[in-house]
């Protein structure tokens, strides 16, 4: 594994250990992914990452995700581990198992903090957001509850679920019946809460009220209208607990 370097391995950043990474975070994938990924050139493998974000295919999108895996979220205010389970919401769990594999989250803002939740998911690009707008993927039946800790899609209404998440920093019962069916959990954070508990609430609820803003403008309405929001610096994708 030595081979290929890290900045790649982050890239295509699969299920099963093989980069070394602490706390049994990998950063690639077993004997038969390594092999694939080893076989291309660094500029085929960057390649392919910017293709499965910039213009996913349906094979992309119809990859089923593991039964569980971890993902750790750099983040500007220390790092947060969540625990996924397809058992819970299996379209909204392959669905961010392919965005955290490749990455998509790196430089998002987490744009929306109370003490109910905090929201995230725009890349803060706004040609790539205006891609993945569009990929909706169903409702899943709900089956666990928002309690704190727990992570779910934001939604806008029925089927409408794409890219933006929120952090439960509370139990929020209500969420689980609300807005057409509710907002079915996909994952909880398994280590890190206290980095959620510490993310800027300087601006409150009012980002959110310019998401039209934010996906024309990106990063540079946010971070001019609303400095000092915390930022997602990359994501490393994992198996699951031993």
């Amino acid at each position: 594994m030595s081979g290929l370097p890290r900045a790649l391995c982050y890239l295509l950043a699969l299920t099963t250990p093989a980069c070394g990474a602490a706390n049994g975070l990998s950063e690639s994938s077993g004997s038969e992914g390594v092999a694939r990924v080893e076989s291309l050139s660094p500029e085929e493998v960057a390649a392919l990452a910017h293709q499965a974000i910039w213009e996913p295919s349906v094979s992309d999108l119809a990859l089923q995700a593991p039964d569980s895996f971890m993902v750790r979220f750099e983040t500007s205010a220390g790092d947060i581990v969540i625990a996924f389970y397809r058992d819970w919401a299996p379209l909204g769990v392959d669905r961010i198992y392919h965005l955290t594999r490749y990455n998509f989250y790196a430089g998002s803002r987490f744009f929306r903090v109370n003490p109910g939740l905090v929201q995230f998911g725009l890349s803060g690009q706004p040609a790539l957001d205006s891609v993945w707008a569009e990929l909706t993927i169903p409702d899943d039946p709900l089956v666990a509850s928002n309690t704190r800790g727990t992570v779910s899609f934001a939604k806008s209404g029925p089927g409408s679920r794409n890219t933006q998440l929120f952090i439960n920093r509370q139990d929020n019962a209500l969420y689980d019946t609300c807005c057409s069916g509710g907002f079915p959990p996909i994952g909880r954070v398994v280590s890190g809460m206290e980095v959620v508990d510490s993310f800027n609430a300087a601006h409150g609820e009012t980002p959110v009220m310019f998401q039209d803003s934010i996906m024309m403008v990106g990063n540079n309405f946010l971070d001019r209208r609303y400095p000092g929001l915390d930022t997602i610096a990359r994501t490393l994708t994992a198996g699951p607990r031993e």
